[in-house]
Order: C-alpha cells, then sequence, then structure tokens
C-alpha cells in the first residue's frame, strides 16, 4: 500500500486538481455564453487548482528525476567529477527548497494575524497558502527520497 502510495501520490492528487481547473473553465465558458452570467469562484477555483499542479508536478518530476538536467557536458566528464557536479547542483536545489518552506512558513504565518477572505470563494487565505510550504516539504523529502535509494544502491550509476 505504501509503495502504492509513493508511486501515485502526486499523479493522482495532480490528475484531480487539472480537473478542476478543465472543469471550472469550462463551466465558466458555458455560463458566459450560453446563459450570459458567470460563477463568481469558477476563476479562483481554477487559479487555485493550477498553482497546486504546478507544484505537485514538480514535486512528482523531483521524484523521477525529470527536472531539465543539462546532461551533456555531464557526459563528458570523468565519473567522480559527475558526481560532484550533481551534487552541488542538487545541494543549491536542496537550499533554495528549505528557504522556500522558511519564507513560505513565515507568509503564511503572517496570514494568520489578519483576516483575508478570497473573493470569489469566501475562504480565509491562509488555509490555500498553507499549502505551499507544505508542498516544498514534499518536495525536499523526494530530494532526500532519492539519495537514499541511490544509498541504498550502493551509489550505482548517477542520481539523475
Amino acid at each position: 500500500m505504501l509503495a502504492k502510495l509513493d508511486q501515485y501520490f502526486e499523479e493522482v492528487l495532480c490528475t484531480l486538481f487539472l480537473c478542476v481547473v478543465v472543469g471550472s473553465v469550462l463551466m465558466q465558458v458555458v455560463m458566459r455564453f450560453v446563459f450570459h452570467s458567470a460563477a463568481v469562484w469558477a476563476e479562483e477555483t481554477a487559479v487555485y487548482g493550477m498553482i497546486f499542479a504546478v507544484y505537485l508536478g514538480a514535486t512528482m518530476a523531483t521524484r523521477d528525476r525529470a527536472h531539465i538536467r543539462i546532461t551533456l557536458l555531464f557526459a563528458r566528464l570523468p565519473r567522480p567529477l559527475q558526481v560532484a557536479c550533481i551534487l552541488t547542483a542538487d545541494a543549491l536545489w536542496f537550499g533554495f527548497v528549505v528557504f522556500m518552506i522558511v519564507q513560505t512558513t513565515t507568509y503564511t504565518q503572517l496570514l494568520f494575524n489578519v483576516t483575508y477572505q478570497t473573493p470569489g470563494l469566501g475562504i480565509e487565505q491562509r488555509w490555500v497558502q498553507m499549502f505551499i510550504p507544505m508542498l516544498f516539504a514534499l518536495m525536499l523529502f523526494r530530494i532526500c527520497q532519492v539519495y537514499w535509494r541511490w544509498r541504498a544502491d550502493d551509489f550505482r550509476g548517477l542520481p539523475l
């Protein structure tokens, strides 16, 4: 069960959020052109669905090591330099993700001091914004997971 969750967690949620985006936009188009009206909440729902889908897609790409990398140079280097370059790039990425977790958590904590409701959905902005540091934390977990699996594989290959 955990293996399935590990393998499909991001895909299922990303698909769900993209379906929300498509459904909201489609409903808004029908409402505007057929009924000459508009749903107040549809555009906001589509925006939040897209934001969540993008962050989940980035996490999924982290898990699968599918982010864009310039490997042409790596292929020409000896293995120790290849590993050093990849480790350096991933250390910088790791640092960036930790920085983003700290910053987005700080921002979310500030939202608990004010009342800011979204205009269309009427929900507190803090509840929506809380997902951003959580998704960065999931990305951090996936980065660590890649290296844990590489270590379990006796450091064969490259962590690409």
